[in-house]
């Protein structure tokens, strides 16, 4: 049986790790899409439904969300990874320009810096209460979701697979993220390209 210190103990050390993990914690929303539809075997761009989506529906869905950082990823040295990064930053670029931002940037791969976007984000949230946008590379989004320390609610989803299908992260699809917890996985509902979907957790 444990004792009253001992109980005590376990408790203030519950309680470091809590704060640890909010401390740590982003706390701006932070809202994560994929890139847009890019043709298949490989080829660069966007398909003519993916550069409407980012030309059109993104930027008309997320001009009144309060973004003050859009962060993107960029292809790994060797190549091997984050074929679909310039494709990510083709996707943001519309909504950047109206915005008058920059887009962030991180690397994928082996060689990159795992906590470059973590490490930006909380960056940007300690002078900012504004909301972050992520538009990343479809394939790397196992790794982002690792890297940036954000969870589905009670490990909903399961890390070990390492596929694309694995968080359903289709092109239409906004995760919305609070204090490293996806709260919400929505449609974007674009005219003409997505039925309407929605759901929370």
């Amino acid at each position: 049986m444990l004792t009253f210190a001992s109980r005590l103990a376990a408790a203030f050390i519950s309680l470091l790790v809590l704060g640890n993990v909010f401390v740590h914690a982003v706390p701006n929303t932070v809202f994560i899409i994929t890139n847009a539809e890019t043709p298949s075997l490989k080829r660069p761009g966007l398909t003519p439904i993916g550069l409407q989506r980012a030309d059109e529906c993104i930027p008309n869905i997320f001009k009144n969300f309060d973004i003050g950082m859009i962060l993107s990823c960029t292809t790994d040295r060797d190549g091997e990874e984050g074929l679909s990064c310039p494709a990510a930053q083709r996707t943001a670029k519309p909504l950047a320009d109206m915005l008058g931002l920059n887009i962030t940037t991180c690397g994928t791969g082996e060689e990159s810096n795992d906590d470059c976007a973590h490490d930006k984000m909380r960056t940007f949230g300690k002078n900012s209460t504004q909301n972050i946008l992520i538009v990343w590379d479809a394939l790397g989004m196992d790794d982002l979701l690792e890297n940036v320390d954000v969870d589905f609610p009670d490990d909903e989803e399961d890390d070990d697979d390492d596929d694309d299908d694995s968080l359903g992260m289709h092109p239409d699809v906004i995760l919305t993220a609070t204090k490293s917890t996806i709260k919400f996985q929505t449609s974007m509902n674009c005219t003409g390209i997505d039925g309407p979907a929605d759901g929370s957790f």
